[in-house]
């Protein structure tokens, strides 16, 4: 019976070693995931500021384009304003009569309602 007593304090100590090792894996794994989680928030916010840099980039760009478009349009408008005003002061007669038909036009297609 000796024996048998013996066996079991011994089967008792492998136990707590066992447990004593589990617990040491798993604290070992729960470091490993929070660095894991930690290098995963690092590449996200990097990913973060990487995409906002870009997409600032995006609208100066899209503003440039838009501020050069506006000018061109601009410079363009006033080209043709130039230009019809040459040829109402050349023919004022021929000007005065075709906004006058333009506006016969215009009032008979709103007329017809």
């Amino acid at each position: 019976m000796q024996n048998a007593s013996t066996t079991i304090p011994t089967s008792k100590k492998n136990e707590s070693r066992e447990t004593q090792s589990g617990l040491s894996e798993l604290k070992n794994d729960a470091n490993a995931v929070r660095d894991d989680l930690n290098v995963l928030k690092e590449d996200a916010s990097q990913l973060t500021s990487h995409a906002t840099q870009q997409a600032i980039e995006a609208v100066k760009t899209g503003a440039e384009s838009a501020g050069e478009m506006a000018k061109s349009f601009g410079e363009n408008a006033k080209k043709c304003h130039e230009s019809v005003c040459a040829q109402v002061a050349e023919r004022p007669t021929t000007a005065v009569i075709l906004a006058l038909s333009a506006g016969v036009i215009a009032g008979r297609l709103l007329a017809r309602k």
